[in-house]
């Protein structure tokens, strides 16, 4: 075999084993990672008034005691076994159903084991206030603030826990002998009113709550555009 055949023939067997070897692995380049979209996170919900009360609602003020100024603060022996019993009132008229439902009887009951002594307080209290308000008609006063009483043990927001309370008031009362009742009167009217000042706290630590979540949450005002005035043209 010539040169040119013995060449022809070692290149045509290099094309036949390149022919034959395997294919090079494609070279598989790893994507970069994407970075994960910031957490946002969620927008706590818009605070509430409690109990579902107005949001424009006045509560009263604190003293320098620091306790709220209701109107069963500052009250007279005899005050507070009226007071009480004007709770009583308003929960008997006000707590109706199955569960509240026994209030009322159980004042009717209270009216008649302790009417000796509730007439006692009334005429006391009446004295109390024809003296407290000299000049004036002391009557006429005891029954506008008697009126605002009545008011106050109403507040719709309270209603449930007010109930519960008198419920539990109702039945003590019942069976207190007539000589304990100025003292049982102070103590039970002053968990009466805890269950409203526990409520206005709760009232002011709303008005604090939503000022806050407005700042951090709320919508921001648009800027307002600061009106430029035209320099007016000068002639030559």
């Amino acid at each position: 075999m010539g040169k040119l055949g013995r060449g022809s023939w070692i290149v045509g067997l290099t094309l036949l084993a390149a022919a034959c070897a395997p294919a090079p692995k494609p070279i598989v380049v790893a994507p970069k990672p994407v970075a994960p979209p910031p957490v946002v996170p969620a927008t706590p919900p818009m605070p509430l008034p409690p109990g579902g009360a107005a949001v424009t609602m006045k509560v009263p003020m604190i003293g320098a005691d620091g306790v709220r100024v209701t109107p069963n603060r500052g009250l007279s022996r005899e005050e507070y076994i009226w007071h009480l019993r004007s709770g009583l009132n308003v929960a008997a008229l006000n707590c109706q159903g199955p569960v509240w439902g026994e209030i009322a009887q159980n004042y009717n009951r209270y009216l008649q084991v302790h009417k000796g002594r509730l007439a006692q307080s009334n005429k006391a209290v009446d004295s109390e206030y024809v003296k407290r308000y000299p000049g004036q008609n002391g009557l006429r006063v005891r029954d506008t603030k008697m009126t605002d009483l009545y008011n106050y043990f109403a507040l719709p927001p309270v209603r449930a826990e007010f109930c519960d309370k008198s419920l539990a008031k109702s039945r003590e009362i019942i069976a207190l002998p007539s000589a304990a009742l100025p003292e049982y009167s102070f103590g039970a009217l002053a968990d009466l009113d805890g269950v409203f000042i526990n409520f206005f706290n709760a009232f002011e630590q709303y008005k604090i709550d939503i000022v806050e979540w407005n700042a951090r949450y709320g919508p921001k005002p648009s800027p307002t555009p600061v009106a430029t005035s035209a320099t007016p043209a000068t002639g030559d």
